[in-house]
């Protein structure tokens, strides 16, 4: 895989990209963060809570924008990256009840930080509504390149006010700690979850208008083939009609995969030992394995997508493995083997090959995923090129695209023959591997 270079790094950084996700909120300080974990995507949640005003739910929406996907402008000493966020909630008629926009200006020293893979914004919006269902949608625009992304999710409102007892949507958090009286929070807004870690934690409202004093928590991790893999209890002295919940979870033993998180509450009266209470709340979460990058979402995917780096029989390795812990620990050393920095905490030429992917399938899909078209492959394969001569409308031509590397002395020329963005390889006249086309 030699010819993955860091070209990559500022090339990507020249595009905006949007991956949405779902979930809560707190009274919380947020600010630009700098994390340990790398972050390739802009990730966005909402989590309903129960609002100050009654009869009222409260929307709470979390947007993370990584330094990596702003374009960043020079500007004397800075580097200033623009961008603005919008968001919307509609009802199910299409009617919109609620619109905020931000504009955010970015001001840093070092280039070296606008292609951080480990640094973003993250940016909070609130509002109060009625209880029932809805779709919000957000708009990502980069100021510099003008590129606009947006990204749509449902969003379930409960009727807290007529509960006697309720829980909030829960939240996943990054970092907390205290300030005096106020919880200030980072959330997680991955939805993952590191296995080597010793611990983590969860933010989620307990709504109480049946009084109690005091109720049992349990958290349980249950997998597709609803089992229960993991428990954690706690009994929880509640503070009036509503009490804020910080829970941290120790380690967990359980494989790397796709779990279902569910939190469930019960309580009763001392006096009245017939009358008791629930709630619950669930959302979905993965255990991972270290060193996957963020970018990876489904292991089995990644594994197909090594096709252009590595041999049949490795892949095929790779998927026999029994479990899907085996399974991830050779997708790792298969990548371990090929680090060109061995003693570095992430592997860059596994977050650079995932990266081009990523932008491949944005960029290039047609009738297949972006990665599986010639476009794709070519992209994965050499990177970026130094140069595109584009041919969309030359009118006694069908489209085509010649790509230049120079520094590597090859070009590539790839024809639309359908007109609908379906480019073949046509230009050399054999594929990667050398087979004729």
């Amino acid at each position: 895989m030699s010819h993955l270079h860091t070209s990559w790094q500022s090339f990507i950084r020249k595009t905006i990209f949007v991956f949405g996700i779902i979930a809560p909120s707190l009274y919380a300080q947020i600010e630009n963060v700098h994390s340990n974990e790398a972050v390739s995507n802009l990730f966005v949640e909402a989590f309903a809570f129960a609002s100050e005003q009654p009869g009222k739910g409260r929307i709470d929406i979390y947007v993370q924008v990584p330094y990596l996907v702003i374009n960043f402008v020079k500007e004397e000493e800075q580097y200033i990256g623009r961008f603005e966020i919008t968001a919307a909630v509609l009802s199910q008629e299409k009617q919109q009840l609620w619109q905020k926009s931000q504009l955010v200006e970015l001001h840093l020293k070092d280039f070296s930080q606008t292609i951080s893979n480990s640094s973003f914004s993250l940016k909070q919006f609130s509002t109060d509504i009625t209880p029932g269902k809805y779709d919000l949608l957000l708009q990502v625009t980069d100021k510099e390149s003008k590129k606009v992304e947006t990204s749509k999710q449902s969003i379930i409102v409960k009727d807290f006010w007529n509960d006697t007892l309720a829980l909030s949507d829960v939240m996943m958090v990054r970092r907390v700690s205290i300030d005096g009286t106020r919880k200030n929070i980072i959330p997680n807004l991955t939805g993952m979850i590191g296995k080597e870690l010793n611990n983590f934690y969860l933010f989620f409202e307990i709504w109480n208008r049946a009084q109690l004093d005091l109720v049992q928590l349990i958290c349980k991790f249950i997998n597709s083939k609803q089992e229960v893999v993991a428990q954690r209890i706690k009994s929880e002295l509640l503070t009036g009609n509503r009490t804020q919940i910080v829970w941290q979870i120790d380690t967990l033993s359980i494989n790397p995969d796709k779990y279902l998180l569910l939190i469930e509450a019960m309580g009763k009266f001392k006096a009245d030992s017939g009358k008791s209470f629930h709630a619950s709340v669930s959302r979905p979460c993965i255990v991972r394995i270290k060193n996957i990058p963020l970018i990876i979402t489904d292991i089995d995917k990644a594994i197909e997508q090594l096709q252009y780096i590595a041999q049949g029989d490795e892949i095929s390795f790779i998927r026999k493995a029994e479990t899907p812990y085996e399974k991830q620990k050779r997708f790792i050393e298969f990548w371990s083997k090929r680090n060109l920095a061995s003693k570095a905490l992430n592997n860059e030429l596994m977050e650079e090959y995932y990266s081009r992917v990523e932008y491949a399938n944005k960029n290039f899909a047609c009738y297949m995923e972006g990665w599986r078209t010639d476009r794709g492959m070519v992209f994965i394969r050499y990177g970026p090129p130094q140069n595109i001569d584009r041919h969309p409308f030359d009118s006694d031509n069908k489209p085509y695209e010649i790509w230049y590397y120079y520094d590597q002395n090859r070009e590539f020329i790839f024809i639309d023959e359908t007109g609908f963005g379906d480019y073949r390889l046509r230009y050399p006249e054999t594929d990667l591997w050398g087979r004729i086309r």
